[in-house]
């Protein structure tokens, strides 16, 4: 006999300690002795969106750099550190915030936080680190960018819908930023943002809360004063966007044509946001999908996609066709199909309750995986304000109601209107071109 599937409560939280230093370091300590290993990551609110003309690639940069050794510290020592204690390290680079993350054993954390520390304050900035730095970056953007059609056009497109704002540019950068990125400038990136007064410091795992945070006031709390968090950018949700955007792209040959919905990122519609973001794109069956592709066969393939940013969430809506298919047809088809949706027989308590279930299980996973849970906290502080939203989510989550979702879609899906991209493919078999319209006769 089957049992249905249920969430229970979450458990009861580890006490979470949040403290803001003298020197301007915000620093969270959440302990939990159920965790194997300490998850240790330092967060630099600084990523593309915060770049200025004269700093452009140089949140991605840093991201390289700062593994280039300081004062006290070789340039290899982190990672032969962790490789002893059987850990990992890492980095990375978003619109939002560069963050450099550890995992480690207990025994290992005090001189993580030591290597942070001189790191923070005495980073080695040199000719020979920025132009090896320069090179590697270089090939990553050849590797990850230029040599990929798709994250090309995802470029091209998120560079041109977002024109004048600043999520319009890339993590990556551009050669030319790198090419342009000189010592003199690196140096006032690093002091102007790289100090203790625009980052956070998140540990978590099996540690003795009160000891630790004495230990960090001792090593990083011990760096000078300096830094402070850029100026604020505005929200996607009410910017001018351009309201149609065309490329031809070296792609398979197909015509992708897809709809995007800013949403609104205040506290109010955040988790109903989640909860549709969770029943659209992220379920066993999306209604999207199910109308355009299955039901209807007017389509090769359809999806939905969610993007989320500190100041910007995206629903968008897309589908390939076979290149005989117009532009105006290709986004009239998708025009009726969310008219279709829109009458939201997908959207009942039951649908709702599912994508609530799923939410909840991930928020749980979550609370046993120390790198995880890290994570949620650095986003809870620097994308909502509130460091304790971390332990809270299940909470709001189970708030939500099918009324609440059922507002945000006919307020800013039903009844807005969509940015338009239209991707076409450079090249088209002739078969295809004359053929193609007979797909829909023998699709399965």
């Amino acid at each position: 006999m089957l049992v249905a599937a249920t969430v229970a409560a979450s458990p009861p939280a580890p006490d979470l300690l949040h403290e803001r230093l003298e020197n301007g370091l915000t620093v969270s300590i959440l302990a939990d002795t159920n965790m194997p290993v300490v998850a240790t990551q330092v967060w630099y609110h600084v990523g593309s969106a915060n770049e200025a003309e004269d700093s452009r690639g140089f949140a991605h940069l840093f991201e390289h750099l700062m593994f280039g050794g300081s004062a006290n510290f070789a340039k290899d020592e982190l990672m032969r550190h962790h490789t002893r204690g059987g850990g990992s390290w890492n980095g990375y680079t978003s619109l939002d915030e560069t963050v450099y993350v550890s995992a480690l054993a207990p025994a290992g954390l005090g001189q993580v936080l030591a290597m942070e520390a001189d790191r923070m304050a005495h980073l080695n900035l040199t000719e020979e680190n920025l132009a090896n730095e320069k090179r590697i970056v270089t090939e990553e953007l050849r590797l990850r960018i230029e040599n990929n059609p798709l994250t090309r056009v995802g470029t091209s497109v998120q560079g041109a819908v977002l024109a004048g704002h600043p999520y319009a540019i890339s993590p990556v950068g551009t050669q030319e930023d790198i090419e342009r990125a000189t010592l003199a400038g690196a140096r006032r990136f690093y002091q102007t943002l790289y100090g203790p007064g625009n980052a956070h410091l998140v540990i978590v795992g099996p540690v003795d809360a009160a000891a630790t945070m004495a230990e960090v006031r001792q090593t990083l709390g011990a760096v000078p004063a300096r830094g402070a968090p850029p100026p604020d950018i505005p929200d996607v949700y009410g910017w001018e966007l351009r309201r149609a955007v065309s490329f031809t792209e070296d792609l398979p040959p197909v015509k992708v044509a897809a709809m995007a919905f800013p949403l609104p990122t205040d506290p109010a519609n955040r988790e109903a946001v989640r909860v549709l973001h969770q029943m659209l794109a992220r379920s066993a069956v999306d209604p999207f999908e199910e109308e355009l592709v299955r039901r209807r066969r007017m389509a090769v393939f359809a999806m939905t996609e969610g993007l989320f940013f500190r100041r910007g969430n995206v629903l968008a809506f897309g589908a390939a066709y076979l290149p005989y298919r117009r532009e105006t047809t290709a986004f009239r088809l998708i025009e009726e199909t969310l008219a279709d949706m829109s009458r939201l027989e997908w959207l009942t308590d039951e649908t709702v309750a599912a994508a609530k279930r799923a939410l909840l299980v991930n928020d749980l996973e979550r609370r046993y995986y120390a790198e995880d849970m890290a994570r949620a906290i650095g986003t809870a502080h620097w994308r909502y304000g509130d460091v304790h939203y971390a332990l809270e989510q299940s909470e709001h989550i189970r708030r939500v109601t099918r009324a609440d979702v059922e507002a945000l879609w006919q307020r800013h899906i039903g009844s807005a209107e969509g940015v338009r991209v239209f991707l076409k493919p450079e090249h088209v078999p002739w078969y295809i071109a004359a053929f193609g319209w007979l797909y829909p006769l023998f699709a399965p």
